[in-house]
């Protein structure tokens, strides 16, 4: 049996690590335009059936309806949270600076509406039902939507300028 060598330990060179995300934090305007758009059409694709689940969800079936609306709409908002929010609140956190405040806003708030009515509708396993109404899943995919198609729309504007 050969032995393997130990995994390189990054934590023992901070400024590798360093290096590497300040790289990583520097991003130039074309990829964070880049960026915004993905996060923003990806936000739309999957955040408006959660829309179209929250208004009209209840009509498509019998009593079982809001439990499956509920289910649908955790999972489609948690991949917009997973792809749109998680990003810019890590990349807002870290940075803490003048140009991510509004991504970190705005992240914060979908994550927070997102979180409340996930454990809402973890409560359906428990009970059968939510813990309460209304969910705000519609409201973390608009805020999300929202937010990357207008700092998209604004960074495009300012790239093609420069």
């Amino acid at each position: 049996m050969t032995q393997r060598p130990p995994p390189e330990d990054l934590s023992s060179d901070p400024s590798a690590s360093n290096g590497a995300l300040s790289e990583l934090l520097a991003r130039p305007p074309e990829q964070r335009v880049r960026e915004y758009k993905y996060r923003c059409a990806q936000s739309l694709v999957f955040g408006l059936p959660v829309i179209f689940l929250q208004y009209f969800g209840h009509a498509l079936g019998g009593p079982e309806a809001a439990r499956w609306v509920a289910i649908l709409q955790a999972l489609l908002a948690g991949w917009v949270m997973y792809v749109g929010a998680a990003g810019m609140l890590f990349e807002g956190l870290l940075r803490r600076d003048r140009q991510t405040a509004g991504d970190l806003a705005a992240s914060a708030i979908a994550l927070a509406a997102y979180v409340a009515s996930l454990v809402s509708v973890l409560a359906i396993f428990a009970t059968g039902r939510p813990w309460h109404r209304p969910l705000l899943f519609h409201v973390s995919v608009l805020v999300t939507a929202v937010w990357t198609g207008l700092q998209w729309w604004r960074l495009r504007r300012v790239t093609r300028a420069a």
